[in-house]
């Protein structure tokens, strides 16, 4: 799969989360941050989930709550500050 085949190209690289299901994909992310440690990919604690039942119309149309928006602007705060600390580590001595 892909987070396999592009082993070199992530390698400490930083990710972040965004996940929806009946669940909010709660169960789906937290399987992927053990992966995603084995692999020396940096993940973000922030993530953002959402839920089938209040954030889509009839389970179809994505149609998010108001709240996401916080919770995404920290997240992205987080990604960047992380991708920029993960940089210097790529960078050649």
């Amino acid at each position: 799969n892909a987070i396999d085949y592009l082993y070199a190209e992530r390698n400490n690289k930083a990710a972040a989360f965004v996940s929806y299901g009946s669940a909010s994909g709660a169960r789906a992310v937290e399987h992927l941050r053990g992966i995603c440690s084995e692999l020396q990919i940096a993940h973000v604690r922030q993530q953002v989930s959402f839920n089938l039942f209040t954030d889509f119309e009839n389970m179809t149309t994505f149609a998010p709550t108001p709240l996401h928006k916080p919770l995404a602007d920290a997240m992205f705060a987080q990604l960047e500050s992380w991708a920029r600390a993960m940089k210097t580590i790529r960078q050649p001595t």
